[in-house]
């Protein structure tokens, strides 16, 4: 990691030589480095927020410094914050305009910095010809990066939770004249049934809004969503997407990643994503295999038994496996469900007991063991309540789809 900090601190020495006269004290016009402020009277750009009645209290609140009694209203007011640490403590935070709830950040430093002096903590980088040392607050430190994913993650599921349960989602179709008021994901199944749009699975699908706005704008440019070519006129760009199959996103366009759930996960930690689909031929079959229409047949949690009626299958697992999925997870929360089913499938693949954790040779073996020992039993919360565990072990679970469709 030092020598990491010693690169950047190269990094830091150039841009610094180069721009630290454009820091001007007085003035609105300010450059800071490592891309964490870029302000010439424009409006900085920071994360999404919900329009709710909270906002307008917490645009009014101000906090700390770092390191001072000096506040801050860091949703009014960030640029400043990152002016005033930078010359009066000397402190750079890379990237900041990136930071997903920047209020958490800087509480979080803050209390360890109240805790044990920044030396101790932050590696210091010297900037030559003054050899005036700077600590940056970068994802070179393993605490940062863990803690900047952690905000992202945690703001993405809150948005994702929000657009699951909303009902007041309004948006025309992009592809005919229905005027849509409703859940996201009818939006979505209208799209797909309707108009064979095949965007991916619903339940991996996150700020959704700007996700049809996006590719509205795509369309109202005669682009072709999938190879982005160029048409003269809508008809011909329509008559192209539906007799090649283009009507679905190009999944070697990073920009998409954003509104696909399993990008937020730690790439050591991802299953296969959306992007793995660019292995696939142009009109294959299997780069539909992320959606899954409600019809499709539904696998056990323990066994390769399938059904397509959810609760149909529910019975199954509770009497063959003695795992009643209703009254054992009615006292979680829908992210709660999803990480146990998650967990379970992890455990089977793996053919490790989920309550033991036995490793066995073949998954029938795996079978008889649990049925012999009752462990189809409810896990504790602690092991499967975990983040890695918020993204389908399947990346076409459609036990998934119908969580919120399980009675007793």
């Amino acid at each position: 990691m030092v020598k990491n900090f010693q690169r950047q601190g190269i990094q830091l020495r150039r841009n610094m030589s180069h721009n630290l006269q454009s820091i001007d004290s007085g003035s609105v016009r300010f450059i800071v480095f490592l891309g964490y402020v870029r302000s010439s009277r424009t409006k900085m750009f920071g994360p999404l927020s919900f329009k709710d009645s909270s906002s307008q209290a917490e645009s009014n609140e101000v906090a700390p410094c770092l390191l001072c009694p000096i506040t801050f209203n860091l949703n009014t007011n960030f640029p400043s914050f990152l002016k005033h640490i930078f010359e009066e403590h000397r402190v750079v935070i890379e990237d900041a305009q990136h930071i997903a709830n920047v209020d958490s950040y800087v509480d979080y430093w803050r209390a360890r910095f109240n805790q044990r002096p920044i030396e101790e903590i932050v590696p210091a980088v010297e900037i030559s010809p003054s050899n005036a040392k700077y600590f940056v607050l970068s994802t070179l430190l393993k605490d940062d990066k863990e803690l900047r994913h952690k905000l992202k993650l945690d703001a993405m599921l809150e948005r994702q939770e929000f657009e699951r349960t909303d009902t007041s989602f309004k948006m025309s179709c992009l592809f005919c004249k229905l005027a849509f008021e409703g859940k996201r994901c009818d939006y979505l199944a209208h799209l797909a049934t309707d108009h064979n749009v095949r965007l991916g699975n619903p339940h991996n699908l996150v700020y959704v809004d700007e996700l049809i706005e996006h590719i509205g704008r795509v369309l109202d440019g005669l682009q072709c969503l999938y190879c982005e070519k160029t048409f003269p006129d809508r008809n011909t760009l329509k008559d192209h997407m539906r007799k090649k199959q283009h009507k679905r996103i190009n999944p070697t366009n990073r920009l998409y990643d954003k509104y696909y759930a399993s990008n937020y996960l730690e790439e050591d930690c991802r299953s296969p994503s959306l992007n793995d689909l660019s292995k696939l031929g142009e009109n294959s079959d299997e780069e539909y295999a992320d959606w899954k229409d409600v019809d499709d047949t539904i696998t056990c949690l323990y066994c390769g038994h399938s059904d397509k009626d959810i609760n149909k299958l529910c019975l199954h697992m509770s009497s063959k496996h003695r795992f009643n999925f209703y009254d054992l997870t009615k006292h979680l929360d829908f992210y709660q469900r999803v990480k146990l089913v998650n967990y379970i499938r992890r455990q089977i693949h793996r053919l490790q007991c989920i309550s033991c954790e036995l490793t066995f040779e073949s998954a029938d073996a795996l079978e008889g063991h649990m049925q012999k020992t009752g462990h189809c039993c409810m896990p504790s919360l602690k092991v499967f309540d975990q983040p890695e565990f918020y993204f389908p072990t399947f990346e076409n679970d459609s036990f998934l789809h119908h969580l919120e469709s399980i009675d007793d």
